[in-house]
C-alpha cells in the first residue's frame, strides 16, 4: 500500500525523526509495526456523497448536483495541491456532456487517523468516478432505460474535444463512443443481458440461489499533475525536469526526479529516449531518486510520471537530436536541412548510402571542434505541462452472488483503457492488473472499521481485506488509442486509471444483481455481511 498514496502523507513520526536527527546529530529511524501502520496511516475515500441528477424523459442529462462531506481525520496529512484541498473531485461529471453542474465539498475533522491519498487514488478521482457512475445507474432505473444506452447518448462526442466541462476542466481528447461500442461487443452485452434475465427467472422459480450482476463503467481520469497554474505541493510547482548525457561511446545516462515503485520507469523512459534519438534502450542508464544529484521534480504520484517526466524526457532527447543533426551535417559536409533521421542514424536526403550513426556522431561531439557548437552531447529540459491529461476507459464486470451467504465470484472482467500513445504494452497490462485488483479490494471489503469506543477493529491483515490469488479473477484487457494533443508524444498515463474505473464496475455489478428486486443504492464496501444484509432486507431469504 505504501507505493501508491500513503507515501504522500507527512506523518508526525517523520517530522519527529528529522528533528531528532538534527538535534542529536545522529541517524534516527522511524519504525512501526503492521498494526500501528493500519491504525495511523493516512486513509482515504471516507467521502459521504449526495447527488441529484436532472434529465429529459429521453435520458439526456441536463444538470448534476453533488455535495460531499469529506472526513479528513484528526488533521490533514496529505500534500494536496493548494488550490484543490479536496483533490480533483470536480472531475465528477465524468465522461458525460453535462451542461450544468454544481459541486460543494465540506471538510470535517474527526478523531480518526489523518485523511490522505490512498493507493492509486489520483487525488479523489476514484470517488468522483464512483459518484457519477452510480448516478447514471440510478437515473437508468428511474427512467426505465438500459444503462449502457443511457451512457451512450450522454457521452461527450469526439468532435467536441478539447472539451470544457461544466466544472472547469479542459479535456484534451477522447473517443468514448468507439471505446464503449468495442467493450460491449467484446463481452456480447446483449447476450449477457439475456442470460441474466433467464437466471433471474430461475431464481424466482427456486432453481438457483445465485444472482448474476453486470457492472458497467465508463470513466474519465485526470492525471499528469501538473501545470503550475493549477498544481503545487506545497507551494512548489509540479513540473519535472530531465538531464540526458550521451557518452563518447554512444551510450547514455538519464537523470530525473521521479522514482519507480515497480512501474517500470527504467524500461519506459529508456524506450522514449531510444525512439527519439536512436540509441538502443539497453545502452541507456536511468538514474532516479537520488536527491543529491537528481534534477528538479515532484516525484511519482497521481499517474504523473509518463505525462510529466516522460514529456521532459522526450523534450530533452529532441534537443540532443537537433544537435546531433547539425553534427551529422558537418561530418557529411552538407547543410543541416539536407540530412534526415533514420532510426539510429542521419542520412543525406536522396542519398541514403551517405550517413552517420549515432555512435559516430557521439564520438565526434567529443573529439572534433565543430564550428558554432559546444563540445559534448547532452541536454536538460524543464517541462511544465500546458494541461492535465485525460485517459479514459470502459470496464465491464460480470459477478455471481450467493444470496444466502453473501459470497461473490467475479466470472468475467473486461477492462478497456485508452491512455493515449502506448509506450510499453506489457507494462500497461501489468498496471491494469494491479489497479483493478486494488479496486476489487476497495469495493468488496477494505475498511478501517471502529468499535463504539473508537478502537480499530481491522488492525491486522487477518481482518483487513488484501486480495490473494484466490479472490483475484482473470482480467481481459483491451485498448483504444487517442493521443493527447497537448503531450509531446501523446501519452496520458495509466497507473491509476484501473483503480478509478474498477471500483464503480465492481460496485455496479453488486447493485445490478439486486436491481430486479428493488435495490437502488447500497454502501460500500460490499463484503459478505453487507451483501447478505441486502438480500435479507429485500426479503430474498424467504
Amino acid at each position: 500500500m505504501t507505493g501508491f498514496g500513503n507515501k504522500v502523507g507527512a506523518y508526525p513520526g517523520y517530522v519527529c525523526s528529522v528533528v531528532a536527527s538534527i538535534v542529536t546529530g545522529k541517524p534516527v529511524k522511524w519504525v512501526e509495526d503492521r498494526m500501528e501502520n493500519l491504525m495511523s496511516t493516512a486513509f482515504a475515500r471516507d467521502y459521504w456523497m449526495q447527488g441529484k441528477i436532472a434529465a429529459t424523459k429521453e435520458g439526456r442529462i441536463t444538470g448534476l448536483w453533488c455535495h460531499t462531506t469529506a472526513d479528513h481525520g484528526g488533521f490533514d496529512a496529505c500534500a494536496d495541491p493548494t488550490k484543490f484541498p479536496a483533490g480533483f473531485m470536480n472531475i465528477c461529471t465524468g465522461s458525460y456532456d453535462v451542461p450544468t453542474a454544481y459541486l460543494a465539498v465540506d471538510g470535517v475533522y474527526t478523531n480518526k487517523a489523518p485523511g490522505g491519498v490512498a493507493y492509486r487514488c489520483s487525488l479523489r478521482v476514484t470517488e468522483a468516478a464512483y459518484f457519477i457512475e452510480r448516478m447514471i445507474e440510478v437515473l437508468a432505473i428511474k427512467l426505465g432505460m438500459d444503462a449502457a444506452e443511457l451512457r451512450r447518448i450522454n457521452f461527450i462526442r469526439a468532435d467536441r474535444f478539447p472539451y470544457l466541462s461544466a466544472l472547469g476542466w479542459e479535456y484534451d481528447s477522447g473517443d468514448y463512443h468507439t471505446a464503449w461500442d468495442k467493450a460491449l461487443d467484446a463481452v456480447d452485452y446483449q447476450g449477457l443481458r439475456r442470460g441474466q434475465a433467464q437466471r433471474v427467472e430461475d431464481f424466482k422459480a427456486g432453481k438457483t440461489r445465485k444472482l448474476p450482476g453486470i457492472g458497467l463503467t465508463h470513466f474519465t481520469e485526470i492525471v499528469g499533475a501538473g501545470p503550475v497554474k493549477n498544481c503545487d505541493i506545497p507551494g512548489l510547482g509540479m513540473f519535472d525536469s530531465r538531464e540526458i548525457r550521451i557518452h563518447p561511446t554512444g551510450s547514455a545516462i538519464a537523470r530525473l526526479g521521479t522514482i519507480s515503485q515497480g512501474q517500470g520507469h527504467a524500461t519506459t523512459f529508456a524506450q522514449i529516449i531510444a525512439s527519439e534519438i536512436g540509441i538502443p534502450a539497453n545502452d541507456i542508464t536511468l538514474e532516479e531518486g537520488g536527491t543529491d544529484t537528481a534534477p528538479y521534480g515532484l516525484g511519482t504520484c497521481g499517474s504523473r510520471s509518463t505525462p510529466v517526466a516522460g514529456a521532459a524526457t522526450a523534450m530533452a532527447a529532441r534537443k540532443i537530436r537537433a544537435k546531433a543533426q547539425m553534427i551529422a551535417a558537418y561530418l557529411l559536409e552538407v547543410h543541416d536541412d539536407d540530412v534526415e533521421r533514420d532510426v539510429d542514424r542521419f542520412v543525406v536526403k536522396g542519398n541514403p548510402e551517405r550517413f552517420k550513426t549515432m555512435k559516430e556522431i557521439a564520438f565526434a561531439a567529443y573529439n572534433q571542434a565543430i564550428p558554432g557548437l559546444e563540445p559534448g552531447l547532452e541536454a536538460v529540459s524543464y517541462y511544465d505541462p500546458p494541461n492535465m491529461t485525460y485517459p479514459f476507459g470502459a470496464y465491464i464486470c460480470v459477478m455471481e452472488i450467493d444470496v444466502d451467504t453473501g459470497e461473490w465470484e467475479v466470472r468475467q472482467f473486461y477492462a478497456l483503457d485508452d491512455c493515449g500513445t502506448r509506450i510499453n504494452p506489457m507494462i500497461i497490462e501489468g498496471q491494469v492488473h494491479g489497479g483493478v485488483t486494488e479496486a476489487l479490494a476497495i469495493a468488496m471489503g477494505q475498511e478501517i472499521a471502529y468499535d463504539e469506543m473508537g478502537n480499530v477493529k481491522t488492525g491486522t491483515l487477518m481482518d483487513f481485506f488484501i486480495p490473494t490469488a484466490w479472490e483475484t479473477p482473470n482480467y481481459t484487457t483491451d485498448h483504444t488509442v487517442t493521443p493527447s494533443p497537448r503531450h509531446p508524444i501523446g501519452a496520458k498515463g495509466v497507473g491509476e486509471s484501473p483503480n478509478v474505473g474498477g471500483v464503480p464496475a465492481f460496485s455496479n455489478a453488486v447493485h445490478d444483481a439486486f436491481r430486479p428486486f428493488g435495490l437502488v443504492q447500497a454502501h460500500m464496501p460490499h463484503d459478505h455481511w453487507r451483501i447478505w444484509k441486502i438480500a435479507e432486507d429485500l426479503g430474498l431469504h424467504g
